[in-house]
């Protein structure tokens, strides 16, 4: 429950709003599913708004880690975007630091925060620890190596030899980049085949209760 609610808080929702919405939908399906089976005494029409709870419940609970991928691909995009800007100022003569300050208003609002965040640290902290942090918020390995590359730069001075380093992480990461992307399409295509079978898995138990329920009116019948 805490790690659900953290997912909340982290895609600036209300959990209190989020869980409301969760109860009130599956106590209206209830009711009318029990409703339902209490005047019409048609177990199919029942046996569907209990199916319906249970894939409401699932598709509203399991979007909060799909949002989130989704969040952070865009910030990686959006990362790939502003450090090639980052690697332009550098050939240009700016400096790590002044680069930094200019990359900031291309960002999106996630990655402007961040950026932000770690210019105020590295005022304040000249060691490696605000690059590594403000890598971290990726969740990739290949950005900390960029991010330390870059403070070698600040370190030791935009030198040619650092710059090459890090540009040739920059180009690794890149490519990595588009494989994740053609990895999470060919997701998205597979996870669009297996809800499809779901819902004809689910349709076709709600046809086989209907058929066994009017053979057995018809059995009753005789």
């Amino acid at each position: 429950m805490k790690k659900l609610k953290s997912k909340m808080l982290f895609l600036g929702l209300n959990p209190r709003r989020e869980f409301v919405i969760i109860l009130t939908v599956d106590l209206v399906f209830l009711a009318l599913g029990i409703l339902i089976l209490i005047l019409l005494k048609q177990l199919i029409y029942g046996v569907t708004c209990f199916g319906i709870i249970f894939i409401f419940d699932l598709v509203f609970l399991t979007r909060y880690s799909k949002l989130i991928n989704e969040r952070n691909n865009k910030n990686l995009q959006d990362f790939s975007i502003i450090f090639g800007y980052f690697r332009i100022f550098i050939r240009n003569g700016y400096s790590v630091y002044s680069s930094l300050k200019e990359i900031v208003n291309f960002a999106n609002d996630d990655n402007k925060n961040s950026l932000t965040e770690l210019i105020n640290e590295i005022d304040n902290d000249k060691s490696v620890q605000p690059f590594v942090k403000f890598a971290k918020r990726f969740n990739e390995i290949i950005v900390e190596e960029m991010m330390i590359s870059i403070y070698q730069m600040v370190d030791d001075g935009e030198t040619s030899d650092y710059l090459t380093q890090f540009e040739l992480i920059f180009d690794k990461f890149s490519d990595l980049l588009y494989q994740k992307y053609l990895r999470n399409k060919n997701s998205k295509l597979g996870t669009i085949s297996s809800s499809a079978l779901v819902g004809s898995s689910f349709l076709m138990i709600v046809l086989t209760i209907g058929i066994i329920s009017i053979i057995g009116e018809i059995i009753n019948g005789i």
